[in-house]
Parts: C-alpha cells; sequence; structure tokens
C-alpha cells in the first residue's frame, strides 16, 4: 500500500509520542475526527501500528550504565547461532540483541546498575553460554542518538 504524505505525518506524529491526542494529530494534518479515525484504524489494521509502550528512564531506574557486546560464537552453523539467540533472550540484561556480518557474529545491547553488576552479569550469564568463542565490551560514555522514530521522510 503506498501512504501519502497525511499517513506518513500520521505515523510520525504516533510513534513519537503513543499519547497524543486524536485532536492534536487531526489539527496538525489537516483532517477531521472521523477522517483521522479511519486512517489510524486502517495503519493498525495494516500492521504499520504495532503496539503502544511507554518509554523508561534507565537512570531513575538505577541502570547507570550501559555497554554495547561484541560477540563472537564457536561455530557459525544455524544451529550454533540459533543455540546462542535462544540463550540470550533468557537474560533480561539484554535489551536488544543484533545478529550480524563482519569481524563478530552478533551485537548486544545491556543495561547494568554500574560495573559491580556488569562484571556479575558477564562472569555469571554470559559466560555461561557455552556457544561463545570471544567477546568485547564496550562501555558507552554518551548517548549521541538514542531514539525509537523511524526515519519517515
Amino acid at each position: 500500500m503506498k501512504l501519502d504524505s497525511k499517513d506518513l505525518k500520521i505515523l510520525d506524529l504516533l510513534q513519537r509520542d503513543a499519547q497524543v491526542s486524536n485532536k492534536e494529530i487531526s489539527a496538525k494534518v489537516n483532517l477531521s475526527l472521523t477522517p483521522l479515525y479511519e486512517r489510524i484504524k486502517k495503519l493498525t489494521s495494516m500492521a504499520f501500528l504495532k503496539k503502544k509502550v511507554y518509554l523508561l528512564d534507565r537512570k531513575m531506574l538505577d541502570l547507570n550504565l550501559m555497554v554495547l557486546v561484541s560477540v563472537k560464537i564457536e561455530k557459525h552453523s544455524g544451529e550454533a547461532a540459533q543455540s546462542f539467540m535462544d540463550e540470550i533472550k533468557k537474560i533480561p540484561e539484554v535489551v536488544e540483541c543484533f545478529h550480524v556480518t563482519g569481524a563478530f557474529d552478533f551485537h548486544l545491547k545491556v543495561y547494568a546498575r554500574d560495573i559491580d553488576h556488569y562484571h556479575e552479569f558477564n562472569f555469571n550469564k554470559l559466560a555461561s553460554i557455552k556457544s561463545i568463542r570471544h567477546m568485547e565490551s564496550y562501555f558507552v560514555m554518551k548517548e549521541v542518538v538514542n531514539t525509537t522514530s523511524l526515519p519517515l521522510g
């Protein structure tokens, strides 16, 4: 389906703030409430809108340390990679996991309270995954860009 400029504007407004009111959206896209409601219903039924979530402030929850972890696994077979992915999904500190090309097989985004928490996570959780051959940890010093918004323009 081809999206027009009004659909893209609606999607952009909703992805930036899921709590934005239909009244606010209608004013910004120049649609009355009924056509706006129908467009949002259509976008939802076509799976452009997946779910509404709240974004939490990690520092308010005492998750002060963000670590990016690059992982190489022992074997590159589908079974070994699947085994790693199944294990990594069980670890709550891992909030993102990407299967990538290049020098490493996976990149992880991990949150921890502090360096001691990360040390415990690294030695007790990651090290227990037998298929890991090598890991490198990168401690994030500053978040320059952090958004959940997709580029729609």
